[in-house]
């Protein structure tokens, strides 16, 4: 059977595959009418609000896997999941999504069990039979289990298809404009070790000897744009995430682990008891956590007065054929800081009180809200001067807080949104801290790989990562500064402002950016876009 494809109960051939697959819904009229009544009565009186939190796993969830889960500690409610429409009243600027998870990590198996509750609400202007979650994790095979897809927790079981990434939960009645519900799911992940070759990249969820990661761990909504559900197909080169901001409310409870175990996580932390951490993160695109029982933790406070962390091993003190040590932890502190404030006073605020930088047991770095990770091979082959890739991708994750965070893509179909302008704004620090590097960046960064292609090119017309990287990454930086030029610095870096203002906490397209320039500058700019694009229009 195929560990990528999911159903529940009927059996079928699928591509020539045995699988399962069925429907156990239970219709209680009277619930339904409760669940639906505010979309078809006005006035109707709501049911009890969305639950803050959900903060139990009941035994009986525990897997029979290989990798057992044991001895996972039990925390007391605080509030009872209903199954609620809330109001068929849609407001400006509500987050119409959230999530409120408990997960129970068995740190030495690598595997965990959560429970997941979510609230959604349609923004669209129709009715939706069905919700499509797009879940990262199934791409691995054997790693993800889902056990029960439910209505709220009135134990209406939901018919639910999960192909690859994509899980269809067909709904009893349509979900009206407007109105919103709460689905309540379970499952296990098996945490897949951290791959070779170019598998090694997405090590974000994977494990090493000493680390945990869970980055697109969780099954998250799919955005409905355009009449349709996104999901991108998944290919090795780039990322092929389209993530709409929702409100997040994650606890774990880790056994199997030391004392000396540390959960790196972002938004507001509470480390509730010695085995239970909480979470709250709002209006992000993600939720992502890093345990390990050897990280050292240091912190400085930005100009902005943002408190920074840094998660390191103690092999980011590396000591030189001289027998001197140097601190590359305390290099990433204080460049992840210093970039922080700047691009805070350029781009816009920084939204929330903490960044997390975590060094990854993978190659190269990776962007989420509010956390990201910087590869331990920058680390290690730091030598104390800032020309390094160090400072480089500690910069370029931090940027993409900007551009990816708050004003969100379709990192497969539109990537350069996010990376072009991440790996420009390396070069925007350097111009403020280093100007002496800046002759060094262009040939290091840029020149010396001759890029080649085109800009608005998609993650699926490559063959390579490195063509990838070339066209999207360092030819949109040379398309950014020619934009520069054409514009003037100052008209420049107030498009990038308002284009951060105009997209944040949304998914844009290409024409939000270009939308902002004037008539003069879009002819002032028309040969650039010409050269670099292939709808320049």
């Amino acid at each position: 059977m195929n560990p990528q494809i999911t159903f529940i109960k009927r059996w079928q051939f699928y591509d020539g595959q045995c699988i399962m697959r069925g429907m156990m819904i239970r219709y209680a009229l009277l619930l339904l009418s409760l669940i639906f009544a505010a979309c078809d009565t006005p006035g109707a009186e709501a049911l009890p609000p969305t639950p803050t939190s959900l903060r139990v796993i009941p035994a009986t969830l525990v897997p029979t896997i290989d990798r057992q889960i044991q001895e996972i500690p039990s925390v007391e409610p605080e509030a009872t999941l209903t199954a609620t429409t809330e109001s068929c009243a849609p407001v400006d600027g509500q987050v119409m999504t959230s999530y409120t998870v408990v997960a129970n990590i068995n740190y030495a198996e690598r595997a965990l069990v959560a429970r997941q509750n979510i609230r959604y609400a349609n923004a669209s202007d129709a009715p939706l039979p069905e919700i499509i979650l797009n879940v990262e994790a199934n791409q691995w095979p054997g790693a993800f289990t889902l056990e029960t897809v439910r209505l709220g927790s009135e134990s209406l079981d939901l018919a639910y298809e999960l192909t690859g990434r994509h899980l269809s939960i067909d709904l009893p009645q349509p979900l009206e404009p407007g109105c919103a519900l709460m689905l309540d799911l379970s499952f296990r992940l098996n945490v897949p070790v951290v791959g070779q070759g170019m598998n090694a990249f997405k090590g974000f969820l994977g494990y090493s000897d000493r680390q945990l990661n869970l980055g697109n761990w969780l099954p998250v909504v799919a955005p409905f744009m355009d009449h349709q559900w996104v999901t991108e197909e998944a290919v090795l080169i780039g990322e092929q995430t389209v993530m709409e901001a929702a409100d997040w409310d994650v606890t774990v409870n880790v056994s199997g682990a030391s004392d000396q175990l540390q959960v790196a996580g972002p938004g507001e932390m509470t480390h509730e008891s010695q085995r239970t951490w909480r979470f709250i993160l709002p209006h992000s695109r993600d939720f992502t956590l890093s345990l390990s029982e050897e990280f050292q933790v240091i912190s400085q406070q930005a100009n902005n007065s943002v408190q920074v962390d840094v998660y390191t091993f103690a092999d980011a003190q590396v000591l030189t054929e001289a027998g001197t040590t140097i601190d590359s932890a305390d290099y990433a502190l204080k460049t992840a800081a210093t970039a922080l404030a700047m691009f805070s006073d350029l781009y816009g605020a920084y939204p929330y009180s903490r960044m997390v930088v975590v060094q990854g047991d993978f190659p190269d770095g990776m962007e989420f809200t509010g956390l990201v990770f910087v590869s331990g091979d920058w680390f290690r082959r730091f030598v104390g001067s800032p020309a390094s890739y160090l400072m480089l991708i500690t910069v370029h994750e931090i940027a993409h807080q900007w551009w990816y965070a708050q004003v969100g893509n379709n990192q497969a179909k539109n990537p350069w949104l996010d990376e072009a302008l991440a790996t420009y704004s390396e070069y925007v620090f350097i111009e403020e801290y280093y100007p002496d590097l800046r002759d060094w960046w262009w040939e290091f960064r840029i020149n010396n790989y001759t890029p080649q292609g085109f800009v608005d090119s998609t993650v699926y017309q490559f063959s390579s990562i490195r063509d990838y990287i070339n066209a999207v990454y360092l030819l949109g930086s040379r398309m950014l500064n020619e934009l520069r030029t054409d514009l003037g610095t100052d008209a420049f870096f107030d498009l990038l402002r308002r284009y951060a203002e105009a997209g944040a906490g949304q998914i844009v397209m290409p024409d939000l950016f270009w939308s902002l320039l004037t008539p003069e500058q879009l002819a002032a700019t028309q040969a650039t876009r010409q050269q670099y694009l292939r709808l320049p229009g």
